[in-house]
């Protein structure tokens, strides 16, 4: 047996997805992720735009799936398992291999059909072929709709799909370069930043204690500027909810924003190794995003281990 995290959603002719996708259609936009908000915009789009997401998705499927070949022929050999995991990755192999066939029927110009299953997965059909796009472990799947997300908005204005109510004075400004004030003192030093202040108890590493600073700083503003773009195409923030998890395999992270599924793909690695900052930060995270003023949070780099002797 394989782990309950692990599965295969196997390929299949025909599949009969209308009643769930008229379901997912009469939904509010309140109880839907912004990966089924796309998906069901894209479901009325030019076929043009539905063929370039499928394709995106496909793409990621195929590289997930993949990678869990790989993963398997690995433990077989490492372990007295080779039978069942060298089965198991010829089974995920075969099915990776298909994808190739829908994304050259995609370029070819047949039709694509995009509709969000039972389960709340996206179903692409081809032509007469479907495929449920999920990854072959379930607790990645967040960030797997994620990962299409940012590479179809890359090259697409996803403004489009948002609610027509967000609200436009939630903007953020436009990104500048981080430049910390520092103070110094008999007790250490403290480095500040737009209400930040992260003191370091002695001078001894000043060298440490900049680049430390300036990794830390970079990766608040990096999920402050994606909090906010979020929460401006409509997503809801559960503020005492947010979590950094790490991505197998991987240098990302996801960071879970509500129940729904929706979730940030970002790089924070000081971030995700310092236990209990995140949520010392969320006050200040969320004045941000929501632009209140006067918001300012006060940190000590010795309680996660900052501190160089």
């Amino acid at each position: 047996m394989f782990p309950p995290v692990v599965r295969l959603l196997l390929w299949v002719t025909t599949v009969c997805f209308m009643s769930a996708s008229q379901s997912s259609a009469a939904q509010d936009a309140a109880s839907q992720s912004r990966f089924q908000r796309t998906v069901e915009y894209l479901q009325s789009a030019a076929p043009e735009l539905r063929g370039e997401f499928a394709a995106i998705a496909l793409t990621h499927l195929t590289a997930a799936y993949s990678a869990e070949a790989q993963l398997a022929r690995a433990q077989a050999r490492t372990s007295g398992r080779a039978a069942n995991l060298g089965g198991w990755s010829a089974m995920v192999d075969h099915y990776a291999h298909q994808m190739p066939v829908l994304l050259a029927d995609i370029d070819m110009g047949l039709p694509v059909r995009l509709t969000i299953g039972g389960e709340q997965s996206l179903a692409i059909t081809v032509a007469d072929r479907t495929v449920i796009v999920s990854p072959p472990r379930l607790n990645q799947q967040d960030a797997f709709e994620q990962a299409i997300l940012l590479d179809f908005c890359a090259t697409h204005s996803c403004e489009q799909f948002s609610p027509a109510a967000a609200a436009p004075e939630s903007v953020p400004p436009p990104a500048v370069a981080i430049r910390p004030d520092w103070t110094f003192s008999t007790q250490g030093s403290v480095c500040s930043y737009q209400g930040i202040n992260v003191a370091f108890e002695n001078n001894k590493s000043l060298a440490h204690s900049r680049l430390i600073c300036a990794q830390f700083l970079s990766e608040v503003m990096t999920l402050s500027d994606e909090l906010a773009w979020q929460q401006r195409h409509g997503v809801a923030i559960e503020w005492s909810e947010l979590d950094i998890q790490a991505v197998p395999h991987g240098p990302e992270h996801t960071v879970p924003l509500n129940a729904l599924g929706d979730a940030l793909l970002v790089t924070v690695p000081l971030l995700y190794r310092s236990p209990g900052l995140l949520q010392q930060v969320v006050p200040w995270l969320r004045g941000r995003v929501d632009r209140q003023q006067g918001i300012s949070i006060e940190l000590h780099a010795d309680d996660y281990g900052w501190q160089k002797p």
